[in-house]
């Protein structure tokens, strides 16, 4: 059984047995209507969150109505666990912020974050998460769930042109000559577009947040890493999700209320708990 399907089959489990809900949601593809236990009924996607993220997450909804993801009612849903992670300790004040910081392997305090930030209009793509700390160094990090893959683009005359115009003037001293061809290019074009934002700040990190027990995605994000030039591969960190929630429950400089809610989510989203 995959890493997709065991998360599948633990968030279908975790649906019955703390939300109560037995009724499995609808999924439709190519005019076919599926029904999935691991998917909440229409209707119920804001019981993806968790309490202690719901309403922060609720309200910045009402704010962005345009940017909540097509499938957030997926329990496997990367946004709505982001939301899970993020809102609580993000947004709880500075030792809660602190203790996320340090489970993500940085040190400092939080000066401001933001989610689904679009940073550069012209360019268009959004970011999951992206924070700046108060010694000025901003992290912008990709969130990957259960994906199997990075996202590509399609080789066409669009895309093309935005690769000549805005990609690749900046990719070229950051990324190996052989996968700056538009073929390679679209086929890791998630990747290399976050790449591209980062090379934007010459101090900016990027964070890849993924599980570890994804292992088809993990060797594909070595595989990219391989890719990058020396000089900006150590502005890049790849961060397992089993690693950030067990060691925000261990950590002795975080509270017990914020230890018992990373349990809470390694509870719902790591498998085997």
């Amino acid at each position: 059984m995959s890493y997709q399907e065991k998360l599948k089959a633990h968030l279908s489990a975790y649906k019955r047995s703390h939300l109560g809900i037995d009724e499995p949601g609808t999924f439709h593809y190519r005019g076919r209507e599926l029904r999935y236990h691991h998917i909440l009924p229409l209707g119920r996607g804001n019981d993806n969150l968790l309490d202690e993220a719901r309403p922060s997450a609720e309200a910045w909804f009402g704010k962005n109505p345009g940017a909540r993801h097509r499938y957030f009612h997926h329990l496997n849903s990367s946004q709505a666990f982001a939301f899970n992670l993020f809102f609580p300790f993000f947004g709880g004040g500075p030792e809660a912020s602190a203790a996320l910081l340090r489970a993500l392997g940085q040190q400092g305090d939080l000066l401001k974050w933001e989610l689904e930030s679009v940073p550069v209009t012209t360019e268009g793509s959004n970011i999951d998460v992206s924070w700046t700390r108060t010694d000025s160094i901003p992290t912008i990090c990709e969130v990957k769930l259960s994906e199997m893959e990075f996202g590509t683009a399609k080789d066409d005359s669009r895309h093309r042109q935005k690769f000549e115009e805005v990609y690749l003037p900046v990719l070229a001293s950051c990324v190996g000559s052989a996968c700056l061809v538009p073929q390679v290019f679209f086929s890791g074009y998630q990747f290399y577009r976050n790449v591209w934002h980062m090379a934007q700040t010459p101090t900016c990190e990027l964070t890849f947040l993924l599980a570890r027990s994804n292992e088809g995605l993990c060797a594909k994000l070595e595989h990219l890493l391989e890719t990058v030039d020396s000089r900006v591969r150590g502005r890049i960190s790849a961060v397992a999700i089993e690693d950030v929630l067990s060691q925000l429950t261990t950590d002795p400089l975080c509270l017990p209320a914020w230890r018992g809610y990373a349990a809470k989510l390694q509870n719902k989203y790591v498998i085997g708990n």
